[in-house]
């Protein structure tokens, strides 16, 4: 990411502070710390302290650096931090010292906190809804002052919502120091897994894999129909899985693709807005999921394999509609591809950058094959692209004296793994050097894995290098070096900031539901009003699902509506803690729930007028932000009932024990469903719709939501009929045209 788009991704998230020399330095000090820490907590574990004490330093070194990054207001354009900020980011790391410091007192093991403790849990909260409204913005802050009212106001509150838990001691309590609070579920998966993977995604951006993904899906799919488009969809979807930031993708893939999409005939808000539709859809997409995954394994105890095994074929169900879409608008407007000559070489490309995509593989090879810790494997990834990027070119440009590093590099791990255990007492040593216990005798725990994956890393940049040389191979775009590493720490710790204070904000959310008992009400609630509606309906209309498709659309309101203005993960963070747990109380399969509130929460992130992903592709495409957000929501429209098609036939899930063939009768069912629904969004099949064929496709559409082979059957046959008519009719068109 250059610095132009640096600069639009920081106006766009609500930090146009520019800070130079010395605030700038320290800035940048700070968020390579909090990465460093991160990456050696996920490969070595915690450095003699409580993983409680890891969750609190995780948020209060990422409160210092919002108030040092985000100003108080947008248009500031600060240049360095003003006197309020500094005072700011001096007292969270006052508040975060003093909690660590509590964690063991008597006044909190008792529940009896004093009324310092008190006063320090009410600044935490305060802290945090502060950096929440100043990264992520309102909307999450209002929801978070809504149930903080609803818990004092209680006893005021008529029926179901009836409570009389409002004490002032116990919220402040319950929220700060106990686990269910600010330091529950969220934040510890924001710390333990969500972290360490934005690492590994701003570290693989600061390589220049975008432009790498996007010329391999340019030479894929670019000389087709709609070509650019198409390949927009590819590459963003690929980014959006690693990135975990729909803005951020859209502002790095959206600058290449964006251009190529106007060129070949796509209106500018269009062009915006197919952008939007595949960056945003990239976090339903394994093996990262934007990060959802992992979060998704704390909240529902499922694995992370059969979470990414389960994901798949509906994120490609998605993706497949978004292409179709694609397809449709080309085929509708006469947009050809690019000619290929233009497109570079696939075989060079993967010469040049293809060493990128190894790190790739090293990660799904230990998160599903050797199924070693989550940490784990962020951490193996990371040290296989680092040690790609940075020797390939330097064993081009100079072999011999690349070579000599190379070798002692090797050297250096090989006396650590010999000499880690005199090591690690001399580093004990310092707690009485400095008179402190954070040092434990296993500060470094050595993995022999670390040693094998640098001798095959080398190995690999060697004949990468040498093969480059043979093929007299460009230079890639970046040439990686120790500045693109720190550029990469930094990028990553400011990208997980709107991670963290959403997550801190959740927690509130999540004490509040707790300690209040609303999450039992809200079931009731749902599900009451569920049965009533159910119950108004005509007979003759009531299956066994009805009362489930009430509660399903319900949820998706709720979903779209808690989920504006959030970044794609805080979303999901706040409907898993909500939402989900109403599907699970009517029946619904655990995974299913938190996988249908995940693909409506991205839905929301698309979602005008408030979506941010629009405003950073209309920037780009000199179009309307309201008008292109319009576009994105339809375009991600394809899978508005996948989430419908999943929970009502969990076979493309691949959770139920059914036959082979039913698996891929289920997938052949749903890919044709959503081209289905693909062509009535667009009102285009082979031509365009008459009314009736356009109803038509959308109950077909339908039809194939049912998890039965009747209906299924119904389904293609109409599809089928409606296809040769328009084949007829358009070949009959064509007819005229020649005659006349």
């Amino acid at each position: 990411m250059d610095d132009s788009q640096k600069k639009m991704l920081q106006e766009l998230e609500g930090s146009d502070r520019e800070l130079r020399s010395f605030w700038g330095i320290i800035v940048l000090a700070i968020s390579v710390f909090l990465s460093a820490f991160h990456l050696y907590v996920a490969g070595f574990g915690l450095p003699g302290i409580g993983s409680k004490t890891f969750l609190i330093l995780h948020l209060t070194i990422g409160l210092v650096l919002v108030f040092c990054i985000f100003p108080i207001k947008k248009g500031l354009r600060q240049t360095s931090i003003p006197w309020y900020d500094v005072i700011l980011a001096i007292f969270s790391l006052a508040v975060g010292t003093y909690i660590i410091q509590k964690q063991t007192a008597t006044s909190i093991m008792s529940g009896r906190p004093t009324d310092l403790d008190l006063f320090i849990g009410l600044a935490l909260i305060i802290l945090v809804l502060e950096a929440t409204r100043r990264v992520v913005g309102k909307p999450l802050v209002i929801i978070a002052l809504v149930f903080i009212a609803y818990f004092f106001l209680g006893e005021y509150m008529p029926g179901q919502f009836h409570h009389t838990r409002g004490d002032f001691e116990r919220f402040i309590y319950e929220i700060t120091y106990r686990n269910n609070g600010i330091f529950g579920t969220p934040i510890y998966a924001s710390a333990q897994f969500v972290f360490i993977f934005i690492l590994f995604g701003a570290i693989l951006e600061s390589t220049g894999a975008g432009k790498m993904f996007i010329d391999l899906a340019l030479r894929m799919f670019g000389r087709y129909k709609g070509g650019p488009a198409k390949a927009s969809v590819v590459a963003s979807g690929l980014m959006g899985s690693i990135s975990g930031s729909s803005t951020a993708n859209a502002v790095t893939t959206g600058t290449f693709t964006i251009p190529l999409m106007k060129r070949v005939g796509f209106k500018p808000h269009v062009a915006g807005g197919v952008e939007v539709a595949a960056s945003s859809s990239g976090q339903f997409l394994p093996p990262i999921m934007g990060a959802a995954a992992f979060i998704m394994v704390e909240f529902t105890g499922v694995p992370y394999y059969q979470i990414i095994q389960s994901a798949i074929i509906p994120a490609l169900l998605a993706y497949i509609g978004i292409l179709f879409m694609v397809h449709f608008e080309a085929s509708k407007h006469g947009i050809t591809g690019i000619a290929k000559s233009e497109l570079a070489s696939g075989r060079k490309l993967l010469m040049q950058q293809g060493y990128l995509l190894i790190p790739l593989i090293a990660l799904l090879y230990y998160l599903v094959y050797v199924r070693v810790s989550v940490n784990n494997s962020a951490f193996f990834s990371i040290i296989v692209l680092l040690v790609l990027a940075l020797f390939v070119q330097r064993f081009k440009d100079n072999l011999g004296r690349t070579a000599i590093i190379a070798a002692g590099v090797i050297a250096i791990t090989l006396l650590l793994q010999i000499f880690i255990d005199p090591i690690n007492q001399g580093i004990h040593a310092l707690n009485d050097l400095f008179n402190t216990n954070f040092f434990s005798v296993e500060t470094i725990r050595w993995k022999p894995e670390i040693l094998t994956l640098i001798l095959i890393s080398i190995g690999i940049a060697l004949i990468f290098a040498l093969s480059q040389k043979k093929m007299k191979i460009d230079s890639p775009p970046v040439h990686f070096g120790w500045k693109q590493t720190l550029a990469g720490f930094e990028t990553a710790a400011r990208n997980a900031l709107s991670i963290i204070v959403a997550c801190a904000t959740a927690g509130i959310l999540i004490g509040v539901i707790t300690t209040s008992g609303l999450s039992t009400k809200f079931t009731r609630i749902v599900i009451g009003f569920s049965e009533t509606l159910t119950n108004a309906m005509p007979n003759f209309l009531v299956t066994d699902n009805t009362q489930l498709y009430f509660a399903l659309i319900l949820t998706v309101f709720a979903c779209l509506l808690l989920g504006l203005g959030l970044p794609t993960t805080a979303t999901y963070v706040v409907l898993a803690a909500i939402v989900a747990p109403v599907l699970t109380d009517m029946g619904v399969h655990v995974l299913i729930a938190h996988l249908f509130v995940l693909y409506y929460g991205v839905l929301a992130d698309d979602t005008p007028p408030i979506n941010l992903p629009a405003y950073a592709t209309a920037g780009i495409a000199k179009a309307g932000p309201v008008r292109t957000g319009i576009q994105g929501f339809k375009y991600d429209s394809a899978a508005l009932l996948l989430p419908f098609v999943f929970t009502l036939n969990p076979t493309i899930l691949l959770i139920t024990d059914v036959a082979w063939y039913q698996v891929i009768w289920a997938i052949v069912t749903a890919t044709i469903g959503m081209i289905a629904f693909a062509s009535f969004i667009q009102n285009w099949l082979v031509r365009q719709y008459h009314w009736y064929e356009r109803l038509l496709a959308l109950i077909t559409a339908l039809l194939f939501i049912q998890n039965n082979l009747l209906t299924d059957i119904i389904a293609i046959v109409t599809l089928a009929i409606i296809f040769a008519l328009q084949l007829f009719l358009s070949k009959n068109q064509k007819n005229k045209e020649q005659t006349a």
